[in-house]
């Protein structure tokens, strides 16, 4: 097990790991994407915002001048993407300095630095693979290099479709500066390959140090619960929401169904918020509720998963977790095992 627990401070605050980000896009009208949640889930005051998105939102010079948190009324901690992946799959040629610019200026808590994400048909033989790391390398160094607010933490995007490219990335960045932390890319496309995805996540764990290792777009509760064993300190997803639109419901202690998959009865196997104050059809006809719900399962997922690393038994609750979970229950013997030292 290489969980540690961590208190990171920002300037609005201070993180307990294990942290979820719930995403919150912006329209280009500059309306968000989500229910504000941080008004009715206690523990989630936390937010992953796109800093190319916001840039490009009509709201951007009023988000500007008043701040996030004061525009949007939202009093927690910020972490503020770059808009990499736009800037691959669109051709965007963003600017490193100009990003960080906007993640200064809006006021953001954590930073990401720009990154050029490689892609899972990228081969590590071919000249994209290999420019797009170097991009990626370039821009974090450019990025602390131009860094104006010291209080703002400053995270390395690490990217690769291999495992010695992302830990010698790593490494190369330690050398050459001292960031806050380091933030995993690109772990979308290999989450199918439970023993790539947990020797990756194991040796960039081990690379980091003491500094906070967030991963990007993982955020289900069964897999922040694999996450945290591995030592990731933070995860940010949207899938809350996207489950929502495909109504599927995170089910309390397992994992997930579809609507239609599930008998109607007068109850729903939570007691909620959400779940409490409306029926099984206004929850199944109704996205934000079904998002609502599923914010919650996840929060209620971090406070086990913390109450159990205070009581120094988390693998007893993962076993019991995991037990009836064929697939991740496989994944997660592999950690053991590797992270034991027995493979």
């Amino acid at each position: 097990m290489l969980q540690t627990q961590k208190c990171i401070e920002t300037p609005h605050g201070t993180l307990e790991t294990p942290v979820f980000f719930p995403v919150f896009h912006l329209n280009t009208r500059g309306s968000g994407s989500c229910p504000k949640y941080w008004n009715e889930i206690p523990e989630l005051k936390t937010m992953l915002v796109n800093a190319h998105g916001i840039q490009k939102s009509e709201r951007f010079h009023r988000i500007l001048k008043n701040g996030f948190q004061e525009q949007f009324h939202f009093p927690g901690i910020v972490f503020a993407d770059s808009g990499g992946l736009q800037n691959r799959l669109n051709n965007l040629k963003l600017d490193p300095v100009e990003i960080l610019r906007v993640q200064e200026g809006i006021g953001a808590d954590i930073a990401a630095t720009l990154d050029m994400p490689v892609l899972a048909n990228d081969n590590i033989s071919a000249t994209t693979h290999a420019e797009n790391v170097k991009a990626t390398v370039q821009n974090a160094i450019t990025a602390l290099k131009y860094r104006e607010r010291e209080d703002m933490l400053l995270y390395a995007v690490i990217h690769g479709n291999d495992l010695k490219v992302m830990t010698n990335m790593i490494d190369y960045l330690k050398r050459k500066g001292n960031f806050d932390g380091y933030a995993v890319g690109g772990l979308i496309f290999k989450r199918s390959n439970y023993r790539q995805l947990i020797d990756l996540i194991i040796n960039l764990r081990k690379r980091a140090g003491e500094k906070p290792l967030h991963v990007f777009g993982l955020g289900g509760p069964l897999v922040i619960s694999l996450l945290t064993y591995l030592g990731v300190d933070s995860f940010d997803s949207s899938s809350f929401l996207s489950a929502g639109s495909q109504r599927v419901y995170f089910t309390p202690d397992h994992g997930s169904r579809q609507f239609r998959e599930m008998p109607q009865t007068p109850y729903l196997p939570c007691i909620c918020p959400v779940c409490s104050k409306n029926t099984f059809e206004q929850i199944r006809s109704q996205r934000r509720l079904i998002g609502m719900h599923n914010l919650w399962m996840i929060a209620h997922e971090l406070r086990k998963l913390k109450v159990h690393i205070l009581d120094q038994d988390l693998e007893d609750y993962l076993d019991n977790r995991f037990a009836n979970r064929p697939q991740i229950k496989i994944a997660y013997k592999y950690a053991k095992a590797k992270t034991g030292g027995f493979v």
